[in-house]
């Protein structure tokens, strides 16, 4: 309880910023700490429309969730929800821009042709976020070539996802340094 000026009595305290704080918890790092991932890594470049910097982070997207879940559970605080529907909103849309960029190849690439071609849209399939990491760094392996995906790199690739403050940038520099040889 503070006291004013005019001799009243307050029960909220004020911040810096002229805020009242009506009894307020403070916010944990770790949650503050996610919520500036999101914001830094999903929203930001959404709005500028950054698709490949989006793509490379929507591997992380797994972890995000993860992590929303359990904050949720041990602090109970509404907004981690509001989060984690952002986050699925999120992936709608990069998934309807994967859809929309496939279609408009598929349409302008068939110029010339004397045939019409029916398209189905369907939601699209996606990887582990390991294996996609590994196929955005080396391409997919070809079956017909006996080509594999390399265990040693996935596993790998899987640690590193575990790590804070992470991005693809950091995974394909460490990948390429530890497995030079693919």
């Amino acid at each position: 309880m503070t006291q004013t000026l005019v001799g009243k009595n307050n029960m909220c305290s004020n911040n810096l910023l002229g805020k009242h704080e009506y009894g307020q918890k403070s916010i944990p790092n770790e949650i503050r700490n996610l919520k500036i991932k999101i914001i830094n890594n999903i929203i930001l470049p959404l709005i500028s429309k950054q698709w490949t910097e989006l793509y490379e982070n929507m591997f992380f997207l797994e972890n995000i969730k993860i992590k929303l879940d359990r904050y949720y559970q041990l602090y109970k605080l509404e907004d981690l929800l509001l989060y984690k529907d952002i986050i699925r909103a999120f992936e709608n849309v990069l998934n309807e821009h994967t859809q929309l960029i496939d279609l408009e190849k598929k349409i302008y690439s068939s110029k010339g042709e004397e045939f019409t071609s029916i398209v189905y849209k369907t939601t699209m399939i996606r990887l582990r976020p390991e294996y996609e990491i590994y196929d955005a760094i080396f391409g997919k392996p070809k079956r017909d070539k006996n080509q594999y995906y390399n265990d040693e790199t996935i596993a790998f690739i899987k640690r590193a996802l575990m790590q804070e403050n992470i991005s693809f940038k950091k995974i394909k520099e460490q990948v390429i340094v530890n497995f030079p040889n693919l």
